[in-house]
């Protein structure tokens, strides 16, 4: 596999998302917590102190970023058949990937509350922001800022990379 197809590779992408639900994730853990708490005034993220005081910071995470890898391989299966790709490769299918993500993060978030997936743990949380459009939306920045890692900055890393490497050639 060269570079290019690194790029544009699906399994890529699902493991950027991966790995972006699970930082937020441990950003939201630290938010939630009493001292993370000075530095906002929200109730909703004040919510889930209960939730994240009974698991692991990692476990915590690692659940946060499988949720987000589920619900988004049904968006993929989903844009794969009604729209043609699996992966949104320019801004046009960008904007169309994210109203599927958003949808299908509703109705997950939805699920997740009615099906109690972590237990009533999340009950507080869900009595404050309600079920559906804090879900969705956290899908859709993963989606947003899996797709800008990919799409944008890797390329330009490998340029800047390519750049540095025959600098190096050419100095020996």
């Amino acid at each position: 596999m060269n570079l290019s197809d690194l790029v544009n590779s699906n399994v890529l992408f699902v493991i950027i998302n991966f790995f972006v639900a699970f930082f937020s994730d441990l950003i939201l853990n630290f938010l939630s917590s009493n001292y993370g708490s000075r530095f906002h005034k929200s109730a909703i993220i004040k919510s889930l102190q209960i939730y994240f005081k009974k698991r692991s910071i990692l476990k915590a995470a690692f659940d946060a970023g499988l949720t987000v890898i589920v619900v988004l391989l049904l968006c993929m299966i989903f844009s794969f058949f009604l729209l043609g790709f699996a992966v949104p490769n320019n801004i046009f299918q960008l904007i169309q990937f994210i109203i599927v993500c958003f949808i299908f993060g509703y109705i997950a978030d939805v699920k997740i509350e009615e099906w109690k997936i972590f237990g009533n743990d999340l009950d507080k949380y869900y009595k404050v922001a309600g079920a559906g459009f804090w879900g969705a939306l956290a899908l859709v920045f993963s989606v947003v800022i899996s797709y800008l890692k990919q799409k944008i900055i890797l390329p330009e890393f490998i340029k800047i990379w390519r750049e540095i490497q025959l600098k190096i050639e050419y100095l020996n």
